[in-house]
Order: C-alpha cells, then sequence, then structure tokens
C-alpha cells in the first residue's frame, strides 16, 4: 500500500516537474525578442502614477480623511491596486529570478553565502508584505502605507539586481548579462 502511495506521488511530482520545465522553456523562448530593459524589474516604478490615479479617484468621491489612512475598497480604486499589485509580483518574480542566476555564477563560495543571505532576507520580508497586502485587499481595503511598503521591497531587490548587473557589465560581461537576463 506504502509503495503504491509512493509510486503515485513520485508521478505527480515527475508531472510538475516536467510542467515547470515546459513553463520556463516557453518564457524564455519568449524572451528572446523582448529589449533588454523590459527583462529587468520595471513596474514598482510606476508607483506615483498609481497613487496620483487613486488621489484623484478618492476627490472625485469627495471623501474628506488623510490621506495615509485611506483605504481602498471601492470598485475603480480596487482595480487600479489589484493591477499595480500582480505587476509589482511580476516585476519580485522576474528579480528574485536573475538575483538567482546572479548568485548560482559567484565564483566565491563567501560571496555566494552573503548574496544568498541577502536574497532570502529581502524574499521573507517580500512574502509578508505580500501576503499582509492580499489579505487586506480582500477584506478592510489596503492603504498608500502598505502599497508603498511593498513598493519599496521590490524596488531594493531591483536596485541589487540592477547594480550585480552593472557591476559585471562595466567588467567587460555584457554577453553574460545578456544570457542572464535571457535565461532568468
Amino acid at each position: 500500500m506504502a509503495s503504491i502511495f509512493l509510486v503515485i506521488l513520485l508521478a505527480i511530482s515527475l508531472i510538475h516537474f516536467l510542467r515547470i520545465q515546459r513553463d520556463i522553456e516557453r518564457r524564455i523562448a519568449s524572451q528572446r525578442n523582448i529589449p533588454r530593459e523590459q527583462l529587468v524589474p520595471r513596474h514598482y516604478k510606476s508607483f506615483t502614477e498609481v497613487e496620483k490615479t487613486l488621489w484623484e479617484a478618492v476627490h472625485q468621491q469627495k471623501r474628506s480623511t488623510v490621506w495615509e489612512d485611506v483605504r481602498f475598497k471601492g470598485k475603480p480604486e480596487f482595480q487600479i491596486v489589484q493591477d499595480y499589485v500582480h505587476r509589482v509580483r511580476e516585476d519580485f518574480r522576474r528579480g528574485h529570478r536573475i538575483f538567482g542566476q546572479v548568485i548560482i555564477h559567484s565564483p566565491d563560495m563567501k560571496l555566494f553565502a552573503q548574496l544568498e543571505w541577502e536574497r532570502v532576507k529581502i524574499e521573507l520580508v517580500y512574502y509578508k508584505w505580500c501576503a499582509l497586502t492580499c489579505l487586506r485587499l480582500r477584506t478592510v481595503g489596503i492603504s498608500i502605507h502598505e502599497l508603498r511598503q511593498l513598493t519599496e521591497i521590490v524596488a531594493t531587490l531591483a536596485y541589487r539586481v540592477r547594480s550585480m548587473l552593472r557591476t559585471f557589465e562595466n567588467s567587460g560581461n555584457v554577453e553574460f548579462v545578456d544570457s542572464i537576463l535571457r535565461q532568468s
């Protein structure tokens, strides 16, 4: 009985692994013709535009409250926030994959450990704020402060990724940077 269960579990794991591999291959194939600037995290930069749009939506409804205390839960505001959070998640996933590729190619074990620890710290904080954001988005509404926190975490990751890639480019490894961006 236990062996049948293990065989079924192994088969399910194999199917899941093959699907993940196929998705990775599709993503890499689709990124071949995309400009380099679009392969690094970039959506987090639109936070000020999103904040301005939300500000205008609040003023149209003539809500007179302190901006930091406003909870966005209405229909138009909810869609704006949800779209922005989705784009920021995409930025995080992209930055996380690039960071991982850079770590894998690090020549020194001490540097490897430092970079991996940095990535784990950013990842833990991101998932904490992401979970809080999703929970608040579905219950009482989200504030601009919470959106700003999530944006700052992704911006930190993007800064780390861009600085590492810039270091590689400045050392003459432009093909290596292209390879990392296309394969992550």
